[in-house]
């Protein structure tokens, strides 16, 4: 990239310099040889390189001026201004091309995002079904409200959403009960037995076993209690006013709706864990490289779209070896961790603060202007300064430099915008460590 960058600036620039030459020799070829400056703009903007045309029409329309300056010719002033008017013509319509090509781009990259979400939903609902085909057995396929219960209850990553469907699912099943799905027993006694138990509880006749159910508001009850990742989640509660309104078959067909539900449940805290894992530093907990950018790729697509800014602190803990060698490195472990703590301390809901290696870190502000990032890292340096960071008893001590770049003023790409910062923090460093550049 480096390479090509130079190729665009030496095609461009050298160009427009041997022009110059010509015209500042041969003053009289002015006029004929000025709209030959279009040459470097349209080379620029066939290397797509978005910056140069701007700068080389301005070039352009200076030389412009010192030419027809030093003509007295009018008609040779005129064909000067006309070609300058040209120029800046050619290079207006340039920037619009090019506005539109990256709007094309990036509404391109915006559908292939969605259909590789949709894709990935896709495979993990499969995915789900087809292990819980495998674990509810051949009982659940004898009946075909059991499978479409099971298609409800699997159609969803949300628990909320898990426990809305499971009661839709008993009130179709049971249309004339009063059912409930409650997270403990509480006072009830039906739920106590229920959990007594650790299974279902049938009430057929309340009248005939007060003993279990003293002072019971109901006839006849089924209470199914249930568990995610086996620890008790909660109960479902059937009742009616009809002695008799429940059988074995009812109970089972509870119970079963039930452990679909804990399954879905079950299976929606494992994805959540992994996700965080995969997601996730293991030391500190704050969002890990791979998430940082693809969260800064998207963070950058969304402020291209609102035209709004966004801005990236990058910072590095100072001679982080050194602390290591002295203190040890349970307490660079635990250097960086209270470092992630303060550093997440700063950061609003909409920010995202990650570990970005070794001692690196970063935290992305959306709608954040430079000047304001540059301010928000200098009170998080201010603040690393004065933490004691207190290990085994005795206290440390430890700064921290940082560089700040923003969108779009530094950068135009998520990886501008990381080289930008990077290269301010090691200013940073070079200018004496424990400061911020912006």
């Amino acid at each position: 990239m480096g390479d090509s960058r130079a190729v665009t600036l030496l095609g461009s620039y050298g160009l427009f310099a041997g022009l110059s030459l010509l015209v500042a020799a041969r003053p009289e070829l002015a006029p004929h040889a000025f709209p030959a400056f279009a040459i470097p703009l349209l080379w620029s903007d066939l290397r797509r390189d978005a910056d140069s045309p701007a700068v080389l029409t301005f070039l352009a329309t200076v030389a412009g001026a010192i030419m027809a300056a030093r003509t007295s010719d009018l008609g040779a002033r005129a064909g000067i201004a006309v070609g300058v008017a040209g120029l800046w013509a050619l290079a207006a319509a340039l920037s619009t091309h090019r506005g539109r090509q990256a709007a094309d781009e990036r509404a391109l990259l915006l559908e292939q995002m969605s259909l590789q979400d949709a894709i990935r939903d896709g495979e993990r609902d499969l995915k789900y079904y087809k292990g819980y085909e495998e674990t509810v057995g051949s009982e659940t396929r004898l009946r075909r409200d059991m499978a479409d219960a099971a298609k409800s209850l699997s159609g969803t990553m949300d628990g909320a959403e898990v426990q809305a469907r499971l009661v839709a699912v008993l009130a179709a099943r049971f249309p004339r009960a009063r059912l409930e799905v409650v997270p403990g027993a509480g006072g009830d006694p039906l739920l106590l037995a229920a959990a007594r138990r650790r299974g279902p509880v049938l009430v057929k006749d309340a009248r005939q076993e007060s003993e279990l159910v003293p002072g019971a508001r109901f006839a006849s009850a089924v209470a199914v209690p249930f568990k995610v990742m086996g620890h008790p989640a909660g109960f479902v509660k059937l009742e009616s006013d009809e002695a008799g309104a429940f059988g074995a078959d009812d109970v089972k067909a509870a119970d079963l709706f039930a452990t679909m539900a804990a399954l879905s449940l079950e299976n929606i805290a494992l994805y959540e864990n992994v996700h965080r894992q995969a997601t996730h530093d293991a030391l500190t907990q704050l969002y890990s490289h791979r998430a940082f950018q693809q969260r800064l790729q998207e963070e950058v697509l969304r402020s291209g779209r609102a035209q709004t800014p966004l801005s990236l602190i990058m910072c590095d803990v100072d001679h982080f070896k050194r602390y290591n060698d002295s203190y040890g490195h349970q307490a660079g472990d635990h250097l960086l961790r209270t470092l992630s703590g303060l550093l997440a301390s700063f950061a609003r809901p909409v920010d995202f603060v990650a570990r970005y290696g070794g001692e690196e870190f970063a935290v992305i502000l959306p709608n954040f202007a430079r000047d304001e990032a540059v301010r928000l890292a200098e009170l998080m340096r201010a603040r690393v300064a004065a933490e004691p960071f207190v290990f085994q008893g005795a206290p440390t001590r430890a700064t921290m430099s940082f560089g700040v770049a923003s969108f779009p003023q530094d950068a135009t790409t998520a990886s501008q915008i990381v080289r930008s910062a990077d290269e301010k923090l090691y200013r940073a460093k070079d200018g004496g460590r424990d400061r911020v550049v912006g």
